[in-house]
């Protein structure tokens, strides 16, 4: 199978480290041009330097997703610079390690405005960039929390529900554009978000999962990469778990007995 993203313009935000800059590099080896984002210039910079030692180019910004000026100025910039955009993945996202009960109410709203709100400025500019193209891919992150919450992630879990299901409206909406919108489900991966959680009960975590490992970011990028190709023209309108097996039966661990 061979997977060409030539002439291709990709935007990741939250592309700066973890999933997000694996996704970059998958999509800039199939020949894509790359735009990230990030929060914090600094790690925008790390970033690039970063691709650039693997002798891939792309465009950086630091772009607040939560504010809808930031977001359609970075779009617009990108779109400038690249003369469109074909593939636009929402994967940035902050995490709270927080019962539900004792989250503040302005981090709550901070959740949904930098998890939610992005996701949603990410289907309007869908609808107008990616549209002019003829058609693209608009891919969401949403989380095995959006399947099954736990205590503690309660606001995270609240709002990668709410992409779950925006994923799903948006699929339809701009289905007429030849835009196809696919979520994807990731299980336990280890990135920095989850370093901390990995090493308090990563055996735990393990057990949970039927292929009895934690996931590398490439479990994840390489099916986005299959995702954005053509040989996935009838997936749209759906999330893809991307987990192990994790709890596809409740004692998944006994196989390996």
């Amino acid at each position: 199978m061979n997977i060409d993203l030539s002439n291709k313009v990709a935007v990741i935000t939250g592309g700066t480290a973890g999933i997000g800059l694996s996704i970059a590099e998958a999509f800039a080896g199939a020949g894509a041009r790359i735009a990230i984002c990030s929060s914090n210039q600094a790690n925008v910079d790390k970033a690039l330097k970063l691709l650039n030692a693997k002798d891939i180019r792309a465009y950086g910004q630091a772009v607040d997703v939560s504010i809808r000026s930031s977001i359609f100025s970075f779009a617009d910039t990108v779109e400038e610079e690249f003369g469109g955009i074909d593939i636009w993945v929402s994967n940035a996202a902050i995490y709270t390690p927080q019962k539900l009960i004792d989250t503040p109410e302005d981090l709550w709203q901070r959740v949904m405005d930098v998890n939610v709100k992005s996701v949603y400025y990410g289907g309007l500019i869908a609808a107008d960039k990616i549209k002019k193209r003829g058609g693209g891919v608009l891919f969401n992150a949403a989380s095995f929390a959006s399947l099954m919450p736990s205590i503690g992630t309660g606001a995270y879990a609240t709002s990668k529900a709410a992409i779950y299901s925006m994923t799903k409206t948006l699929g339809a909406e701009l289905a007429p554009f030849n835009i196809r919108v696919v979520g994807y489900v990731p299980g336990m991966i280890k990135t920095g978000m989850t370093e901390s959680l990995i090493q308090a009960k990563g055996k735990e975590l393990a057990s949970q999962v039927a292929l009895q490992r934690l996931g590398e970011v490439e479990d994840i990028s390489n099916v986005i990469l299959f995702l954005a190709s053509d040989y996935a023209a009838y997936i749209t309108g759906t999330c893809v778990e991307i987990s192990g097996g994790k709890f596809c039966v409740q004692n998944p661990q006994d196989a390996w007995a």
